[in-house]
């Protein structure tokens, strides 16, 4: 079940990040809570997990209703710190044969000052980036048998697809064909 959600959500961030930032931002989120309860003690109780999980969630909205400009930088470092803890290890071990060696916070703090700085500098541009790029990996995600190379290609490609996807679908609404 988990997988058909993940595998949707990476769909409609893949095609359509930029159009549902909002939904992006609260997703990002979402995920990155979803990676720190993980972390928490064993028997915490359902109700903190819910509540994490809810709370970073809301982190995400939280800036498209009080000021959309800094939606950039919150969802920025959301999806930098989730995106360098959750797959930059897989990567890394099969492109040059190592991991990242480190604490988890760190490892998160570092993608998240990076994703912040990316998506503050390229607002729209580098949501279409991270949208894309978070899109494929939770699809490529979903096909949990195949080698991570593979699976690595497989986010490639979409990351790809939905880059130009998105790519057009924006020329087309500013140009106001769409």
């Amino acid at each position: 079940m988990l997988n058909i959600v993940k595998a949707v959500f990476g769909g409609m961030m893949l095609f359509l990040g930029r159009d549902m930032d909002w939904l992006f931002s609260i997703g990002i989120g979402v995920l990155v809570g979803l990676k720190i309860t993980a972390l928490l003690p064993a028997g915490t109780a359902l109700w903190m997990i819910f509540l994490i999980i809810i709370a970073l969630g809301a982190l995400g909205a939280l800036p498209h209703v009080i000021y959309p400009e800094s939606s950039y930088i919150v969802t920025g470092f959301l999806f930098g710190g989730y995106m360098l803890s959750e797959y930059a290890n897989d990567v890394l071990s099969v492109f040059l044969g190592t991991g990242l060696i480190g604490e988890t916070w760190l490892i998160f703090f570092v993608g998240a000052v990076f994703g912040a700085i990316l998506l503050g500098a390229a607002k729209e541009w580098g949501l279409i980036l991270a949208s894309a790029l978070i899109g494929a990996f939770l699809i490529s995600d979903v096909f949990t048998n195949l080698p991570t190379m593979t699976a690595t290609l497989i986010a490639s490609g979409l990351f790809v697809i939905g880059g130009i996807v998105q790519i057009i679908m924006m020329r087309g609404q500013k140009a106001g064909e769409i």
